[in-house]
């Protein structure tokens, strides 16, 4: 599973053949094959397996918190910090292929930059950033409407603004207390 998780992270899932997989994991592709019968059964035991270690993590992290705002503080801390200490893992789930990833940034960087000019004012140096998570969250928010046509559309687009302009009032709070938070 480690010369898997190391190999994908490294080639992205398309490029990795099973060859590349024994042979980090210094194993022959028939000892592969008696524990995997495919490059789809180890890469998605991988996900699976990091997933559930996340939440079990995130889980003992916010245990002792009550308040709903501090257990996304905490969930969003454990996650940020995991991509940052695991990168290839992050990597595999996140990112199958360099060349998705690249066209992606480039559909989404003139997006970044027309938020980020438009909420500078308000935000400052934290527009980037706001930038950036605006159109992630509508990224995510388009695939999970084009999966489920029966949500209440309107009813959504207001969810969406309103917790955007929640971040964006403390963003703006923040600017105006020099960076302290409020």
């Amino acid at each position: 599973m480690e010369a898997a998780e190391r190999v994908i992270s490294r080639k992205g899932f398309h490029q990795t053949r099973i060859a590349d997989i024994a042979e980090e994991a210094d194993v022959g592709l028939g000892t592969f094959y008696l524990h995997f019968k495919t490059k789809n059964e180890i890469f998605i035991e991988l996900i699976e397996l990091g997933a559930a270690h996340m939440r079990q993590e995130i889980a003992e992290a916010k245990a002792a918190a009550t308040e709903p705002a501090d257990k996304m503080r905490i969930a969003i801390d454990c996650i940020l910090s995991a991509a940052a200490e695991e990168p290839e893992m992050f990597r595999i789930v996140f990112g199958h292929s360099p060349a998705f990833l690249d066209l992606m940034q480039r559909v989404f960087d003139p997006f970044i930059a027309d938020f980020r000019n438009d909420l500078a004012p308000l935000a400052g140096d934290q527009a980037e950033t706001i930038a950036n998570l605006i159109v992630g969250m509508l990224s995510q928010a388009i695939s999970w409407l084009l999966d489920n046509r029966d949500l209440p559309l309107e009813r959504t687009k207001q969810t969406i603004v309103n917790f955007a302009l929640g971040g964006l009032a403390h963003a703006a709070a923040m600017k105006r207390s020099g960076g302290v938070n409020e």
